[in-house]
């Protein structure tokens, strides 16, 4: 639910501001908005020292996990954070010019290993400065034909069908129409000079990485002191000031801690108003759930999305949908077992929410992959006595005629989604007029199912359909809109009447993507195991590693492409189609209270 917020005005003395500013960030409750906007290139400042040491920590614990195996670990040396900072930004670009100039004596080292370890490369400059001009080439095989006669060249053995071709001339001009090998810089001795030194190079980077890996620490609490910086002179510019006496600030706090603020105030001597916010546009949003219902959040995160301060949280809607429509949409019950097995065992890497999330949805998904009958798209572990009892036929994935009433079943569960979204807005409107309004799209959301079954699944329309039609457009028409006189409001509804059901009707019909996606993931799986095993499992060891291999390269696709359908039309279904019928936009800013990690001195090593 939307935790209802309350908006503050907050006074503290000039002389007192910094000490302010460091009670609020401990308290951690206040949304604080600027009076003024901030500016100062020392925020600029310590917000650029924030981006580099973010990175530098990146880098480092990218570093670390990836030579997670090295047992040997050099003895930390403490340093400056910021110097720290600065020269493990700098391994970045020097690795790289260390590793494009390893690259250019390569192949310099190849050409030698090409034309002969014991060519000095001196004689060349030598002979041209007598007049005598060697170019080298590597030619094909069959392109030797096409060498002009006129001219000296000598063939010498090559690798594959290439032939190694050089060309005498006193002229500098002279050239042949192939690619010309060009000479190296240094000679051998000196090219494996350098590549020995900028190896050495390289190791000793890769040494004091892993240093400085030690030193990761010290690099966290540097930057949790940064960012408090950051956020104070931010908070400290942002605040109005009343004659060089007074500064005060402005921001929002959740109703139930406005005991605890008033503790906080009068204990610190802050003068303050408490009072109802006037604009509900600029109020943050803050949204508190019981924690069952909490385990939506990762996807709410993910998708990026906020309900507006006057709208309704769907967090609770969006669980109880998504889990559904995920079990449709990927609708395997091999699958789930995977994803339940694959959550256990890196249940340490995730968070407890997304472990539960994934629990609740794999487990959905099992549901109804038993239900239906569909263990990795193999119709024969289907046709086991015990599993085969469990399927329901209306909703089985192979060997039942129920396209028909897979349609209806997604149309079914279209009209139910957008009737809840209204009754929600009943529940909303329940002191207005207008919910009579809503009642009336209740009407309209049936009469329309109605008819996307008669037109795609040929059934006979209800006798009193019509009337569905008729009494949903008297009410829509006469209570949806509040303007200033009623005709004008009728007239602004009945206007918008034929544009409103045509999008409700492919609202409703586009529910049918739930059977036609999870009836494509079905088939793709049977249609794998059918190429790789069309014979069954009576192969040799080989063939049978070999089919096995193959099996795990295309269900990990099918499984891809399933957990996209998800995001795609699962994720479509709850945002668009039942938030547009519950009027909610997703316009809210998230709540973010002032909050410091409390470090107040730079770390130093």
């Amino acid at each position: 639910m939307i935790v209802r917020m309350k908006e503050i005005f907050l006074f503290t003395l000039s002389s007192q501001v910094e000490e302010t500013i460091d009670e609020l960030g401990s308290l951690g409750l206040v949304d604080i908005r600027e009076i003024k906007q901030p500016g100062s290139a020392q925020i600029e400042r310590i917000a650029e020292k924030a981006r580099r040491a973010e990175t530098a920590i990146a880098m480092l614990e990218n570093f670390a996990k990836s030579n997670s195996g090295n047992k040997k670990k050099p003895k930390s040396n403490s340093y400056d954070p910021g110097r720290i900072t600065e020269y493990v930004l700098n391994t970045e670009a020097f690795s790289k010019q260390c590793k494009d100039t390893l690259e250019h004596l390569q192949q310099q080292l190849n050409w030698y290993q090409t034309w002969g370890k014991n060519i000095d490369i001196k004689d060349f400059a030598y002979l041209e400065k007598k007049g005598i001009f060697i170019r080298l080439y590597k030619v094909d095989v069959t392109d030797l034909n096409s060498l002009p006669e006129n001219q000296y060249i000598e063939i010498f053995p090559g690798k594959g069908n290439k032939k190694l071709v050089a060309l005498f001339s006193q002229s500098d001009t002279d050239k042949l129409n192939f690619k010309e090998e060009p000479l190296p810089s240094f000679s051998l001795e000196e090219i494996k000079r350098q590549i020995f030194r900028k190896k050495r190079q390289l190791n000793e980077v890769e040494n004091y990485l892993t240093v400085q890996a030690e030193n990761l620490t010290i690099l966290h609490d540097y930057l949790k002191y940064l960012q408090d910086q950051l956020k104070t002179l931010k908070a400290l510019g942002a605040m109005g000031d009343i004659e060089g006496n007074i500064k005060y600030l402005r921001g929002f706090i959740p109703h139930n801690a406005v005991d605890t603020f008033k503790n906080k105030a009068l204990e610190n001597k802050w003068g303050y108003q408490i009072k109802e916010p006037e604009n509900p546009e600029e109020v943050p949003v803050y949204i508190k759930n019981p924690k069952w219902v909490s385990i939506i959040n990762p996807v709410m995160k993910f998708i990026d999305i906020v309900p507006g301060y006057k709208e309704v949280d769907v967090s609770i809607y969006f669980l109880i949908a998504f889990a559904l429509f995920f079990a449709m949409l990927v609708g395997d019950a091999g699958y789930g077992a995977l994803f339940l097995m694959m959550t256990f065992l890196f249940r340490r890497k995730l968070s407890k929410q997304v472990q539960l999330l994934i629990y609740v949805l794999s487990g959905a998904t099992m549901i109804w992959g038993v239900l239906s009958g569909t263990y990795f798209g193999s119709e024969k572990i289907a046709a086991i006595p015990f599993l085969n009892h469990l399927i329901i036929p209306e909703i089985a994935s192979f060997g039942a005629d129920n396209i028909a009433f897979m349609m209806h079943l997604s149309f079914l569960i279209g009209a139910i989604h957008l009737t809840v979204a209204h009754s929600i807005r009943i529940v909303q409107f329940i002191n207005s007029s207008k919910l009579l309004s809503e009642i009336g799209w209740i009407a309209f959301v049936w009469g329309l199912f109605f008819v996307a079954e008669n037109l795609v699944l040929g059934k006979a329309l209800p006798a009193w359909n019509n009337w569905l039609f008729i009494a949903g457009a008297l009410l829509v028409t006469l209570f949806s809109r509040e303007g200033k006189t009623f005709i004008s409001s009728m007239l602004s509804s009945l206007a918008n009447l034929p544009l409103s059901l045509i999008n409700g009707f492919s609202d409703i019909v586009s529910y049918v993507r739930l059977f036609a996606v999870g009836m494509a993931t079905a088939t793709v799986a049977s249609s794998f195991n059918n190429m790789i095993l069309p014979q069954g499992v009576d192969l040799s060891f080989l063939k049978l590693l070999m089919a096995v291999v193959a099996l795990i390269l295309g269900h990990g696709l099918n499984i891809i492409l399933a957990l996209m359908a998800v995001m795609v039309h699962g994720v479509r279904l709850n945002m668009l189609e039942f938030a547009g019928h519950l009027g909610v936009q997703f316009s809210g800013e998230a709540y973010q209270p002032f909050k410091l990690n409390g470090v107040r001195k730079e770390p130093a090593g």
